[in-house]
């Protein structure tokens, strides 16, 4: 019977253990309001917004817009497709909340409107994560 109880401790501990390991990856996550005070526009400079940001699995993108259907963020993983702005074919999620929440996966990720005009004007963004 004690050794019965000893597993079921040991395994309780293992548990726990594994919890904590996983509150002190969220407690690392950064949330980023992309554009910052330009928020996720056409003026927002999204090239320059992304300079010396490192960003890490877990980390969360905010994207804060007027709901207008030309600013729905589209996430796309394909460059190909992103850089011809064809979102249609290769949108893995799309957003059109006006506050949308994202988190970063490992792998690039590449952000555009989804409605073309603003992305063939350059209004994208290639987010790296480690």
């Amino acid at each position: 019977m004690a050794v019965g109880m000893h597993k079921i401790l040991v395994i309780g501990i293992g548990i726990f253990v594994s919890c904590l390991l996983l509150q002190c990856e969220q407690v690392d996550a950064k949330e980023y309001i992309v554009g910052d005070e330009k928020r996720w526009s056409p003026d927002a400079n999204l090239t320059q917004w992304t300079e010396g940001k490192k960003f890490k699995a877990g980390d969360v993108l905010v994207f804060k817009y007027n709901r207008d259907p030309f600013l729905m963020v589209a996430a796309v993983r394909d460059k190909y497709l992103f850089e011809k702005c064809d979102l249609y074919a290769g949108a893995i999620n799309l957003f059109r909340s006006g506050n949308d929440h994202v988190v970063l996966e490992k792998g690039t990720t590449y952000f555009a409107p989804y409605l073309t005009p603003y992305c063939e004007n350059g209004m994208k963004l290639t987010i790296d994560v480690e």
